[in-house]
């Protein structure tokens, strides 16, 4: 079956003043696909990440969705990062309003749809996070576990084709990175695309389709995750993989 690769990266680099984080990536993203994406901090990953619905501008190179240069500055950005979701470190909600407003905000705001309608929508995707019992919650209520599903959820609103996850679970306890990360299995089984930088291993072994392993700016390995881990090539991937599993 041919790959169906909705999202293409060609040739992306990124400066920061004479700093290069990232160093001609090429890569692509077929729909349905899960993707991790490791390597040593500082390697590029939430650079690359962040220049994929461009929060950052890439410096040269170019990102093709649905076959659009959305690096083309005529595209109008904000109307391809509708169509992905993304998850950060930190949870970003507004702590003044309950998780009900925080989900249906942007839908209502930026898609100008029915206020019943999405809240009708918020609930059954919070039953499906095991959360409608916190939906008149406010995020000071939360833990953080609970805060990042309903981030999660808050980027399902949007009904994307492609969901970003900057290290989801970094700034988390131990014992609340299961019920995120479960959350994010369920999404993978669902058939939902995913791009996760992460330093969950396991995760990445066991629900990536495919793997790739950032270092200095430059994309070291990628290939299918068993692969990658069970029979790592690159001298730094060896080195890398021995300390963090």
């Amino acid at each position: 079956m041919e790959r169906d690769e909705f999202l293409q990266v060609k040739g992306l680099c990124k400066s920061f003043h004479k700093l290069d984080v990232l160093k001609d990536i090429t890569t692509s993203f077929a729909r349905n696909e899960v993707v991790s994406i490791i390597g040593p901090s500082g390697g590029g990953k939430s650079t690359f990440l962040r220049c994929l619905n461009l929060l950052e501008t890439p410096t040269s190179g170019s990102i093709l969705f649905d076959g659009v240069n959305i690096c083309d500055k005529k595209q109008n950005i904000n109307l391809h990062r509708q169509k992905m979701g993304m998850v950060f470190q930190q949870f970003n909600l507004f702590n003044n309003a309950n998780v009900l407003h925080n989900l249906i905000d942007a839908p209502i705001r930026i898609k100008k749809l029915p206020k019943a309608q999405m809240e009708e929508k918020a609930m059954d995707l919070l039953r499906r996070v095991g959360m409608d019992d916190r939906a008149n919650s406010y995020p000071y209520q939360l833990s953080g576990g609970q805060k990042q599903r309903v981030a999660i959820v808050r980027a399902l609103m949007m009904d994307p084709e492609v969901m970003l996850f900057d290290e989801p679970t970094s700034a988390l306890d131990p014992e609340m990175i299961g019920e995120v990360l479960d959350v994010m299995k369920r999404l993978a089984e669902a058939g939902m695309t995913m791009i996760v930088v992460t330093h969950e291993m396991r995760f990445a072994r066991e629900v990536s389709s495919r793997t790739i392993f950032l270092d200095g700016g430059r994309i070291e390995e990628d290939k299918p995750s068993h692969e990658l881990f069970d029979h790592p090539e690159s001298p730094r991937l060896v080195s890398f993989l021995q300390k963090v599993l």
